[in-house]
């Protein structure tokens, strides 16, 4: 929150998030915004267009939160997705397989040349987590921490990842598999696969 300048507006005052999340709405490359300010609030999350540049997106979207206040120390948390169709053909470029084993499962995450894994709890947030600690360590990419592992009702599964400067979110359908949706999701969330590659094949085992 700015210090000293009375057109600044409080994030909890009546109005402001209704007015804030239209002109965010206005921001080209959005799709649709949700927004929630309050103490115990989500943040806001940002769903962008087909073939939108996050990085400009992104950037906008940070000048517009200056603009009514909403600054450090406590800046809300920007979660980035895309439409789920534009997920779903977008190929690995890496074998994943996911093996229940006693102490839960394991998660490897192999290419041509390197192979990484890792065994972790039967819970979504650990294999989702698993699976972004080992592919990060293939395609040699700092590691990227998953914040939340969601299941929508019409079987969208979405992963939240972090790098510990904005939040970008990701979704697929498990209608293909979980496992593969499960990948697919953490792929496009830590910024690994393409989210607008065409239908090649996918290598996803289980």
């Amino acid at each position: 929150m700015a210090q000293g300048d009375e057109s600044d507006k409080s994030v909890g005052e009546s109005g402001v998030t209704p007015n804030l999340a239209s002109r965010l709405q206005d921001i080209p490359g959005v799709a649709s915004v949700a927004v929630d300010l309050t103490d115990s609030g989500g943040g806001i999350n940002v769903r962008l267009e087909p073939g939108a540049d996050e990085a400009v997106v992104m950037e906008r979207l940070r000048a517009l939160l200056v603009a009514y206040g909403v600054r450090s120390p406590n800046p809300p948390k920007l979660r980035l997705g895309r439409p789920i169709k534009y997920l779903d053909d977008s190929p690995l470029d890496v074998d994943v397989t996911i093996t229940p084993i006693k102490a839960g499962a394991r998660v490897q995450v192999a290419s041509a040349k390197v192979r990484s894994f890792r065994v972790v709890p039967a819970t979504p947030e650990a294999l989702a987590q698993g699976l972004s600690d080992a592919w990060c360590q293939v395609v040699a990419k700092i590691p990227v921490e998953i914040v939340s592992v969601t299941m929508g009702d019409e079987g969208d599964l979405t992963v939240v990842a972090s790098d510990g400067e904005h939040e970008t979110s990701a979704s697929s359908n498990v209608a293909g598999g979980w496992e593969e949706a499960l990948a697919r999701a953490v792929g496009r969330a830590i910024g690994v696969v393409d989210s607008s590659a065409g239908a090649d094949p996918v290598a996803v085992n289980s």
